[in-house]
């Protein structure tokens, strides 16, 4: 695309908008949401693209060129469900339970909180439980599905537990909801009371101890990606099979935008990224930390994908010969600038029940083709072999622009 924009004398992000694809390009089915347009523009004001010069090779600082360049990122929804179950307790505390795993990406936390707003609990009355097979079996943490899965799961798990305590209330003569309908009590802050009249209701403790339980239980299967249609029609089900999808009639993907400075020095042939924003459009956000921290990741290992990081193999033993940190190189703390990170506010009614995508694997998508770009509009020469090593950038300085 960079190629194109410059052989057509058109700015990189022009050329993507003429070639802008409202609808999947291989199946030519809708998107369930694209806001990739929104995080070129977001991306474009956030880095000051419109000052960019467009000639390659004529931005200098002292004696080192610069270079601008941005990239787009695609990531397909890989279709998944799981299982999950919630035990609401009388004394106000929760568990939360699926067999999944935590990579250091943040699941016990999103899912804490996603357990604690569908239950109106402070997140600190929620404990998740994950990482054993006894418990409801889901999705690996893999192809950036746990998320938007396991959430699923949970959150419906919840409102199964609701549902049981507003049955209870509305059959009880001695609730404020007595014969009230279900469908008009909302739950705010553990406490169920009616939408039109919220000073008429009462907490799950007292519904739950009038009912002489312990405990409710409420168990659930969520979709994530193809199958699903509509979260709403889950409100009132166990399972989201009640919105699935079953034509599959939506493409699913997460989409954004990441933009690179890079100064080269023509001299040595050296590479430093001195500025980076990325914009990503994923669904709902569980928790904006978090996701921030997991695109700053895989940000970071882009840029060392695309300046420093390789694997070699012994010609005659097939073995690699630097399988060590000291001979394969990654970036640290020094290789990196201060990073932008952002998310467009998206609203997918057709993902899964609570609107997420994932997002691990599209932090690292395009970001090796920003680098690249940005080099090429440094030095007007095109290096097409990652990593783009000190030696490539002075061999192609040696060619002619």
């Amino acid at each position: 695309m960079d190629d194109l924009a410059y052989q057509v004398g058109l700015d990189p992000i022009q050329v993507r908008l003429l070639n802008y694809a409202d609808k999947d390009p291989s199946t030519g089915k809708p998107w369930s949401s694209k806001s990739l347009k929104q995080c070129y523009e977001r991306g474009a004001e956030l880095f000051g693209w419109s000052k960019r010069n467009p000639q390659p090779g004529q931005t200098r600082e002292g004696k080192v060129l610069v270079g601008w360049g941005m990239a787009s990122a695609s990531y397909p929804v890989h279709s998944a469900q799981g299982n999950a179950r919630v035990r609401l307790f009388a004394d106000g505390h929760a568990v939360a339970q699926a067999a999944a795993t935590d990579l250091g990406t943040g699941t016990y936390t999103v899912i804490t909180q996603t357990a604690a707003d569908a239950l109106g609990l402070a997140p600190d009355k929620v404990r998740f439980e994950l990482g054993d097979s006894v418990l409801p079996t889901t999705v690996i943490s893999g192809g950036s599905m746990a998320a938007g899965t396991v959430s699923s799961s949970v959150y419906l798990a919840a409102q199964d537990v609701l549902q049981q305590l507003v049955k209870v209330a509305v059959m009880d003569k001695k609730s404020p909801l007595f014969k009230a309908k279900p469908a008009d009590v909302e739950v705010v802050k553990g406490r169920l009371q009616l939408r039109a009249t919220p000073a008429k209701g009462e907490g799950y403790a007292e519904v739950m101890q009038r009912a002489q339980m312990t405990d409710v239980e409420g168990i659930a299967t969520g979709r994530y990606g193809a199958g699903y249609e509509s979260a709403q029609a889950t409100l009132n089900a166990k399972s989201d099979d009640a919105g699935k999808d079953a034509a599959g009639q939506h493409s699913m993907h997460s989409f954004g935008a990441h933009f690179c400075e890079v100064h080269v020095d023509p001299e040595l042939g050296t590479v430093r990224v001195t500025r980076w924003v990325s914009v990503v459009a994923g669904g709902r956000i569980l928790n904006p930390k978090t996701a921030r921290s997991q695109i700053l990741g895989g940000a970071v290992m882009g840029i060392g994908a695309a300046l420093m990081e390789a694997g070699v193999r012994d010609p005659h033993l097939a073995r690699y010969t630097n399988a060590n940190l000291a001979d394969y190189h990654v970036c640290t703390n020094a290789d990196i600038p201060d990073m932008h990170v952002e998310f467009i506010d998206e609203h997918d009614p057709y993902i899964n029940a609570m609107g997420v995508k994932g997002i691990g694997e599209i932090s690292i998508v395009g970001t090796a083709a920003a680098v690249g770009n940005a080099i090429f509009h440094a030095t007007g020469r095109r290096l097409r072999s990652v990593p783009i090593t000190p030696d490539k950038v002075l061999e192609a300085m040696r060619q002619p622009a």
